[in-house]
Parts: C-alpha cells; structure tokens; sequence
C-alpha cells in the first residue's frame, strides 16, 4: 500500500469518527438534582487470594492443557497399537509361510502370481496392516511433538514395552 493510501485510509477513519452523534444528553427535570453515587469498585482483598482454600486441593500440574495421567493414558494408547500391529503383521507373515509350498521356484516378474483366495486375502490384510502401522506411527510422533511443544517431561511419555 503506498503511503497516500495509508494517510487517506486514516483521513477517512477518523472522519467518520468525528462525524457520530454525541449522545443526547437527559432533559433536566424540576425536581432536585442528585447526582447518583457511582458504583463504587469493590476492595481486592490481597490476603484472602493469596490464602489456599480451607482443604484446598492443590491444582493439577497442566502441560498443554492435560494432566499427567491424561498424557500416559495417550502415549500408552498410542504405542499398544504400534505393538499390536506389529503382532498382527507378524502373524500375517507366519501365516504366509505356511501357506507357501515347500519348494520355492523362481519365475519370471509376472508369472507365478498366487489365485489361492487365502493367500490373497492374507497379503490384502498384511498391506493394509502395514499401511495402519505407518499411520500409528505417524500418530505416535505427533504426539511426542505435541507432548515436546507443551513441555511434557520424559517420564510423562515412557511407555515400558511389554517382555516378548
């Protein structure tokens, strides 16, 4: 914006400023005039804010607007399904295995293509498990960098793994 356009942008905010009404003023009455008493503004009483409330429970320590065991709770939820889809991925692939003949042939790229529908249904399931894997793991790290954003200590974020 150039520097005209500014002064008349700011010309005409003002103008239109100076251009309301002021509010009427009451018409004056014959009875005696007395002034209202203004609101008077209330006294801080200081000492009583700063007194912690008879059996007062001492807040919650908040990051990023949750508690510690809010931020547990998701950290534990989020790594339980990185783990069972692992698990799951791993038995897809045992499965496979036993599915596959004993004597491996090699084939030329196009050929061989397995139409045993288990098979199929197996590497359908082992894809989209692996595509669900990535996006828990996706989910994982952007809750770690919400939880290092929000100032989230360490030990908020561990999750023991389970002994396999």
């Amino acid at each position: 914006m150039t520097p005209i356009c500014c002064i008349l942008l700011l010309l005409w905010a003002v103008g239109g400023r100076a251009e309301t009404a002021p509010a009427p003023e009451p018409a004056p009455t014959d009875a005696p005039s007395e002034s209202p008493a203004p609101n008077p503004q209330p006294q801080l009483d200081l000492e009583r804010l700063l007194r912690i409330p008879p059996g007062g429970v001492a807040t919650p320590d908040l990051r990023g607007g949750k508690d510690r065991e809010t931020w547990e709770a998701e950290f534990a939820e989020a790594h339980g399904e990185v783990r069972e889809l692992k698990a799951r991925i791993a038995e897809t692939q045992q499965e496979l295995r036993e599915l596959a003949p004993d004597d491996w042939a090699f084939t030329p790229t196009g050929g061989g293509v397995p139409s045993d529908p288990e098979t199929l249904k197996l590497r359908a399931d082992l894809r989209r498990d692996r595509q669900s894997l990535e996006a828990a793991r996706q989910r994982l790290r952007e809750l770690q960098v919400e939880a290092s954003l929000a100032g989230v200590p360490d030990a908020w974020k561990v999750t023991p793994e389970p002994a396999e």
